[in-house]
């Protein structure tokens, strides 16, 4: 209940990031799926741990994060608990939250891929709804724009990683 009351107070950051993967949705899934992957690509990652003995997350699967963004004149790093909802291909559902000194924040995220271009690329959705409480809170007029960029970053390396990927396997 303390949580609930705490984010009557929070700030709120939606954001929606859409993009266009130059590869098959299949691969796109995959890759977003893999553990090692996801913690290669997100941007300040410092861990990210499932505790499964498998190498692809699932439906149910809770798991830790460190997470270090750069929010105006402060790097927080976050110790983050991540559980993941749904996983239907083609969609994902995800929640996380995470505190830091002074700050803590809830965050559920949805994912969607379709394809386009023949099946050849694939059109990404992500949206994402946060509630900030704390020190990061008096920074809010600069998180959506960290929380996109991060997002940004994310995809764009995906992407060239499943390019890469993509490219290997012709």
């Amino acid at each position: 209940m303390a949580s609930e009351d705490a984010n009557q107070d929070a700030t709120t950051v939606s954001v929606t990031v859409e993009r266009r993967l130059d590869a098959p949705p299949e691969v796109v899934w995959d890759s977003i799926g893999d553990i090692s992957v996801t913690r290669a690509m997100l941007p300040g990652c410092e861990e990210l741990d499932f505790g499964v003995d498998r190498d692809y997350v699932e439906a149910g699967d809770e798991g830790t994060a460190t997470i270090a963004i750069g929010i105006g004149p402060i790097s927080p790093s976050f110790e983050t608990n991540v559980e993941v909802l749904r996983r239907d291909y083609p969609e994902m559902a995800i929640t996380a939250s995470g505190s830091t000194a002074g700050s803590t924040f809830d965050t559920t995220a949805d994912l969607s891929l379709a394809a386009t271009d023949g099946g050849e690329q694939t059109d990404v959705t992500w949206d994402a709804t946060a509630a900030v409480t704390g020190r990061v809170e008096t920074f809010s007029g600069a998180l959506k724009p960290v929380v996109a960029e991060v997002a940004q970053r994310f995809f764009e390396q995906l992407d060239d990683h499943v390019t890469d990927r993509t490219e290997q396997s012709d």
